[in-house]
């Protein structure tokens, strides 16, 4: 039996609720039972939380300029967004935790503060050198995965590939054999253009680019099927049929899944190295610093890496 996986937990923006969310998922006795979770704050942050927080808890306390703001993105807070990431990074590599769970930042915030990243995933992928990554969503009866990320929508097109596409599935097919124990992963595959295209009547990257990457994904033996018309697919009847669903980009995927789970929606990054698991919110400023925020989806966040690093 494995030992409990040491939880690295960084809070993310300060001005956000990731400090609230972060602290309050700790409250949960079960976490506590499960892991050992360090938490990367800055001891003037901890100190506003030190009220009823368990001792099993251990804290990596870092040095950076706070000052408080809630609800507004900072060069500040992007620069101590930033170290808190930086930090645990290191103790990935250093062996000093298992798994990372990461609160949200601005990407606004630590653009203000020099980075050239949109946000913690394609940071990571860029640290770790890691050519394909997958970022997908998880809830207990809902996966969805998305072939790009934070791009807009008219780079949509020339961000996918056929060979992108295929090595996505793949990557799929291979982690949710290994993180879930799902011996035979049925995935599903959204279409780009209305109606997957009708056939190229509207478009021809349904026939050209995804057609040809899951037929080259079948023939490895992959269980995937489209691609399908988005607006029915997901569809509870027809998203039933599948263990996940890969959307084309953001918002097709993203809209309905926090529809559905948005308390409960967990982001997991897909052929790190190491186990990635973050809330499927962003900063929420508008609760900042309100004591209002819900820390569930950080909850689950951690309770997945948890679940993740028991079967793989």
């Amino acid at each position: 039996m494995r030992m409990k996986p040491k939880i690295g937990i960084t809070i993310g923006d300060y001005n956000g609720i990731g400090p609230e969310v972060a602290l309050k998922a700790l409250r949960n006795k079960e976490i506590l039972k499960l892991c050992n979770p360090i938490v990367i704050i800055d001891q003037s942050l901890l100190d506003k939380f030190r009220r009823n927080l368990d001792e099993r808890i251990k804290f990596n306390l870092r040095k950076n300029k706070v000052q408080i703001n809630p609800g507004k993105p900072t060069l500040l807070s992007g620069k101590a967004s930033l170290d808190y990431i930086n930090e645990g990074i290191n103790l990935i590599k250093d062996k000093h935790i298992d798994c990372l769970v990461t609160a949200p930042i601005s990407k606004t915030a630590i653009s203000l503060a020099g980075s050239k990243f949109k946000g913690h995933t394609d940071m990571l992928q860029s640290v770790f050198k890691v050519e394909n990554i997958v970022m997908s969503f998880y809830s207990k009866d809902f996966k969805v995965s998305l072939a790009s990320i934070h791009i807009p929508i008219k780079k949509v097109v020339s961000e996918i590939t056929e060979s992108k596409i295929y090595n996505q599935i793949l990557i799929l097919n291979k982690s949710l054999k290994k993180y879930f124990n799902i011996k035979n992963p049925r995935i599903g595959v959204c279409g780009l253009n209305p109606h997957a295209s009708e056939d190229g009547n509207i478009g021809v990257e349904d026939l050209e680019i995804i057609s040809p990457a899951i037929e080259a994904a079948k023939k490895d033996g992959v269980k995937v099927q489209g691609p399908f018309p988005a607006d029915t697919l997901f569809v509870e009847r027809n998203r039933k049929n599948f263990d996940i669903i890969h959307a084309i980009y953001h918002d097709q995927g993203l809209i309905p899944f926090k529809m559905k789970c948005f308390d409960e929606g967990v982001n997991v990054t897909l052929n790190l190295p190491f186990i990635r698991t973050s809330p499927d919110h962003g900063t929420a400023y508008d609760l900042a610093w309100k004591n209002k925020a819900s820390s569930k989806s950080m909850e689950e966040a951690i309770l997945l890496a948890i679940k993740i690093y028991k079967n793989s």
